[in-house]
């Protein structure tokens, strides 16, 4: 996982397919690049302190899901 600079601030981030294409479906994310197996996707950054608590709580089950490799959402 990793943030995409100051201007950007999309996050590049890993978690379970499904849950990949739930954030996609609902436009909190897009595919990254290089998502061969439907696990990585591109953040988009917060506009606002309420889209900061969402994205957080996301790259929170982002890293429960790189610890343990099963899903955790808060």
């Amino acid at each position: 996982m990793h943030l995409h600079g100051v201007e950007d601030t999309s996050i590049h981030l890993a978690l379970p397919p499904e849950r990949c294409a739930e954030l996609v479906r609902l436009g909190w994310a897009e595919p990254h690049q290089y998502a061969d197996f439907g696990t990585e996707i591109m953040l988009y950054g917060p506009r606002d302190a309420a889209e900061l608590e969402q994205v957080v709580s996301v790259v929170e089950e982002s890293l429960a899901f790189a610890r343990t490799g099963a899903p955790d959402r808060v």
